[in-house]
């Protein structure tokens, strides 16, 4: 660590007794988050669950390319849903109300995205969560072409990093909106791969799996008139791959 920044052993202690006192900011570093998810799969003796009953919706080899970093231990990356977490807890009407929001988060695969979730301030008890595969009692078996849940549930819904893994996405983003109530938040991201330009959507090539999107407009276009208000946006410049990621408020009249 640089001279700049020093931390000394009183104040490690301090550190620690304010997050003793307050343990959800514990959640805001992705290292703690990593490691406190892994534990708790430890725990529970490694145990995987997977969807049986998947739609056409997913593309081949989805399952498969997914379960490598928790077969691996890896947890993959703990820093991703950054991208989408901290923005969408800067939002009016959300920061500061956070305990009160029903989250649906889609696709997190393990629990780190949901303790990110915690550390910003919603509760787990308004947590929802669903995969194809789980590592959680926490996380439903589910498919997100087939919600299992009831319209207008939620007042903020995250896709993070899964709709690349859809061969009709159009459907997806319709279950989206269908279970996200009105001026709710929606939060889509994917990583652009240029490799996977001009390539067909039914394919086991894990290298391209879930990269498919290029630019903003193509969430815009499937939100279509139920897009109310776009809060934050991004993607790639040039030729570079990169992650495309919308934030959105959604009207239902």
């Amino acid at each position: 660590m640089s001279s700049k920044v020093k931390i000394s052993e009183a104040l490690f202690k301090k550190f620690v007794g304010a997050i003793a006192r307050a343990p959800r900011y514990f959640f805001l570093s992705p290292q703690c988050r990593q490691i406190f998810a892994l534990e708790h799969f430890n725990e529970r003796g490694r145990e995987v669950r997977e969807h049986g009953q998947t739609t056409d919706g997913v593309m081949p080899g989805t399952i498969a390319h997914n379960r490598i970093q928790i077969d691996d231990g890896t947890f993959a990356s703990a820093e991703r849903s950054l991208r989408l977490i901290n923005p969408i807890a800067a939002i009016s009407g959300i920061f500061g109300f956070e305990g009160d929001k029903k989250v649906l988060s889609i696709g997190p695969r393990t629990e780190m995205e949901l303790f990110h979730l915690v550390g910003v301030g919603f509760h787990p008890n308004n947590i929802t969560a669903v995969d194809l595969i789980s590592t959680s009692p926490w996380i439903d078996l589910g498919d997100m072409h087939a919600l299992p849940y009831a319209d207008k549930s939620f007042d903020v819904v995250i896709s993070s990093w899964v709709l690349g893994y859809s061969a009709t996405p159009q459907k997806a983003v319709d279950e989206m909106l269908r279970v996200t109530r009105d001026r709710g938040v929606i939060a889509i991201g994917c990583t652009h791969n240029p490799d996977a330009d001009n390539l067909e959507y039914k394919t086991e090539d894990a290298k391209i799996l879930g990269s498919r999107f290029r630019h903003v407009e193509q969430y815009r276009a499937m939100l279509g008139d139920r897009l109310d208000w776009i809060y934050y946006q991004d993607e790639p410049q040039g030729t570079a791959p990169g992650p495309v990621i919308i934030i959105a408020r959604i009207k239902h009249s």
